[in-house]
């Protein structure tokens, strides 16, 4: 008995002491540079909290086995926040650089008086590392009464490396090509 109490505390003092753990590594969605469509834009423009499916709107990044649809939560490789509060966030950025003289900006308050609204859901956001990200969301874009303007459906995708950090900047591209979407959209109203 008296060896038993001398060995498990050794074994744990080891496990503490030479027990390795991965590390966990941080990934974040950026506005990606571009060129702005129309400097003669300046309405005043919200957009709101972008809608995500909850599987994907998790600090853990998701991806897709290839050529299956089975998915791989990853408990090692992360999002540095919400996923929604991140797309909210480069959407919103991304449309500021296309459209430099509008007002652009996070819609969290009800009451904002603003020209247009802007609320996306995405349906899909799916990645396979080594191959493709993959981008499909409904957009509207509502006048500042609430009446609609534009109902759309955007599905896009791009080549993708085989690292995490190439997945976020493709997610990264693939916002920048829905900001272009629905700001031409907002400039045809």
């Amino acid at each position: 008995m008296k060896i038993i109490k001398i060995i498990i505390p050794c074994l744990l003092l080891n496990a503490c002491m030479f027990g390795t753990s991965k590390n966990a590594k941080f990934y974040t969605m950026t506005a990606t540079s571009g060129s702005a469509i129309s400097v003669e834009y300046n309405a005043v423009v919200g957009v709101n909290r972008v809608q995500l499916p909850k599987y994907v709107d998790r600090t853990q990044i998701i991806t897709q086995y290839k050529d299956s649809t089975q998915i791989k939560i990853s408990e090692y490789n992360r999002w540095v926040e919400s996923p929604a509060t991140l797309v909210t966030r480069v959407l919103t950025e991304d449309l500021s650089v296309l459209l430099p003289s509008a007002q652009i900006k996070e819609n969290r308050f009800k009451k904002r008086e603003t020209d247009y609204v802007i609320t996306v859901e995405i349906i899909e956001m799916n990645g396979v590392l080594g191959q493709k990200a993959e981008l499909t969301a409904w957009y509207t874009v509502q006048d500042g009464a609430g009446k609609v303007k534009t109902y759309q459906k955007f599905t896009a995708s791009v080549s993708i490396g085989k690292t995490y950090d190439e997945l976020a900047q493709g997610y990264s591209q693939l916002l920048m090509k829905l900001s272009q979407e629905i700001a031409a959209s907002l400039i045809a109203k």
